[in-house]
């Protein structure tokens, strides 16, 4: 077993943990080359599934006890490197040498320092090794630089109605750490007038930043074609229920890149109700859209459920077509569950047909990889405003 490749490990010993001052090598590397207990080559750290839990192996050279303990890279972020998380290992007070650990209960969006403490029971708890494990993105096409900063990230864009998702390659100007990044990525909740996309992603793209034969496995299975200056694939299916999605991938620096994203967030249940109440199914491209009165002086009101919602979601609700007059836009908090307009929201709307479209927008940021993953789910219908 070797040194994950992506990590890079740092490595500490203290003679007392409680008193060690964590991270005070953290930009050196294999720096120390004897270690009483811990065998250092034998360590793997990588992240599992959606990316909010971390699997840790080691060995040791003799029978031990260990503790595992963690604290976001990010200054800002938390836990703090003055307050990590600590988790006993699995085993209680077994003494063994080969560990195979998980943590769960992280943040994907966060990268974090992993340490493993490990003593015996002849040498005590006081004579313990620390052991402490830098995450790194490095080799994902991500840019991220020494401060923490991604200067470039890879953005997916996932349509579930349509089964298909794009991908391109972003430049951040200026660069933003992972916390900034799903800020900018957010919603403010409210509405407003309806207008063209204005989205700092959108602005940022770069094109395919030399990703090439990306293939995609698992919740949806499809190879990546070139599309214009973005990768785009399309899926014959989807496997809801299936929380496994990796995609590999080639870039410049390296033939065969894998990252694991997080599967979408799906509505499972959309009603839109005024005079009339309807309840809108699965998107089928093939049928026509259906359509029911809206009538003046009765408020609009909707309702939604959803499944497998990540940290980062919202709810949009677009009346009439983006830029055309008396067109609006609303954000709601997904877990809301429902949201009611009142008549002068939307009495601009001129006569006629209008479309209405719920929209389910995930986001999620995989900090190690530097892969930020926007997804969404949508119903629609057409109101007919007397």
């Amino acid at each position: 077993m070797t040194f994950s490749k992506n990590v890079l490990c740092v490595l500490v010993a203290c003679s007392a943990f409680f008193g060690c001052k964590l991270g005070t090598r953290q930009n050196t590397v294999n720096h120390r080359t004897a270690y009483k207990f811990i065998n250092p080559d034998d360590v793997s750290i990588a992240r599992l599934g959606d990316g909010t839990s971390v699997q840790i192996q080691f060995t040791t050279k003799e029978d031990a006890l260990c503790e595992l303990f963690y604290y976001s890279q990010d200054p800002a972020g938390t836990p703090a490197e003055s307050a990590p998380v600590r988790a006993p290992c699995s085993g209680g007070d077994t003494p063994r040498k080969e560990f195979h650990e998980t943590l769960t209960g992280l943040s994907a969006e966060a990268v974090y320092n992993f340490g493993i403490f490990v003593w015996t029971t002849a040498s005590s708890k006081e004579k313990g090794e620390v052991l402490l494990v830098r995450e790194s993105t490095a080799g994902s096409g991500a840019i991220r630089n020494a401060d923490g900063k991604y200067e470039e990230i890879m953005i997916s864009r996932f349509n579930l109605p349509l089964r298909s998702a794009e991908i391109q390659k972003a430049h951040l100007d200026p660069p933003m750490t992972a916390l900034e990044l799903v800020g900018r990525s957010g919603s403010n909740l409210g509405c407003a007038p309806s207008l063209d996309d204005l989205a700092w992603t959108s602005r940022a793209v770069t094109g395919k930043g030399g990703l090439a034969a990306l293939a995609m496995r698992g919740f949806a299975t499809a190879e990546a074609v070139e599309a214009d200056a973005r990768l785009l694939a399309t899926f014959n299916s989807l496997q809801f229920g299936n929380p496994e999605w990796e995609w590999t991938y080639r870039t410049p620096e390296r033939d065969n890149v894998l990252v694991k994203i997080r599967t979408p967030a799906r509505l499972t249940a959309v009603e839109v109700s005024q005079r009339t109440k309807v309840t809108l199914g699965d998107v089928k491209l093939a049928d026509a859209e259906g359509s029911i009165p809206l009538e003046s002086g009765y408020p609009l009101s909707v309702a939604w459920q959803w499944d497998n919602l990540p940290a980062t979601s919202f709810v949009h609700l677009r009346l009439g077509k983006s830029g055309e007059i008396g067109a609006i836009h609303c954000v709601f908090d997904t877990k809301a569950g429902r949201a009611t307009l009142d008549p002068a929201k939307f009495s601009g709307l001129s006569a006629g047909k209008q479309s209405f479209i719920l929209e389910l927008e995930s986001v999620v940021f995989h900090a190690t990889t530097g892969w930020l993953s926007r997804s969404v789910d949508w119903r629609s219908i057409k109101l007919e405003k007397s």
